[in-house]
């Protein structure tokens, strides 16, 4: 059984996702307190960690720094989390090699389950490059209402097709997205 460390310092959200990853099957861990988040990781060696940018008592992303510091900390995958998307934040955390960065109101609890079980290796990934202008891709993009020229609205790089499993409808079933190479 995987387990995973969530640091929120905010009770509703963190009770709210204690449960969600308790009846996925994970053994969880939670804290506000960054300090009890550091002994936590110590003592329990957690598989992922998924916490906030600051705590009570320290600066914004000293939790992370401090475990990517660490010489037996520094490769469990940290996943940021925030209420609020703010670009700076967004890229301080990738600096400090932090697996990902999600906001809140961007992602659902389910979503974030996948994440973290690709993150873990638990779940696959597909990325398939597109062929510009091949009649499949073409049927494709306006099946999916798709209104892109299937360039990244960011760095306008050529988009992937990413197919990843929907465990929980069955192993058959797969969610679709478009996704840039460079920009996640």
């Amino acid at each position: 059984m995987k387990k995973i460390l969530i640091a929120i310092d905010n009770d509703f959200l963190r009770e709210g996702y204690l449960r969600v990853f308790e009846r996925e099957g994970f053994e969880v861990l939670g804290t506000k307190s960054g300090i009890m988040a550091l002994d936590l990781v110590k003592e329990e060696k957690p598989d992922v960690i998924l916490s906030d940018i600051i705590f009570a008592g320290m600066r914004k992303f000293e939790l992370l720094e401090k475990l990517k510091k660490d010489f037996y900390t520094r490769d469990i995958p940290v996943i940021i989390f925030s209420q609020l998307e703010r670009r700076e934040n967004r890229q301080k955390a990738m600096e400090l090699e932090a697996e990902d960065f999600v906001t809140a109101a961007a992602v659902s609890p389910n979503e974030l389950v996948r994440k973290i079980r690709i993150i873990l290796g638990e779940q696959r990934t597909y990325r398939i490059r597109i062929l510009r202008g091949s009649d499949d891709v073409k049927r494709l993009v306006n099946d999916l209402n798709y209104s892109s020229d299937l360039k990244c609205p960011k760095c306008r790089s050529n988009m992937e097709l990413c197919l990843m499993r929907d465990l929980s409808v069955g192993s058959s079933h797969f969610i679709i997205s478009f996704v840039c190479p460079k920009c996640g």
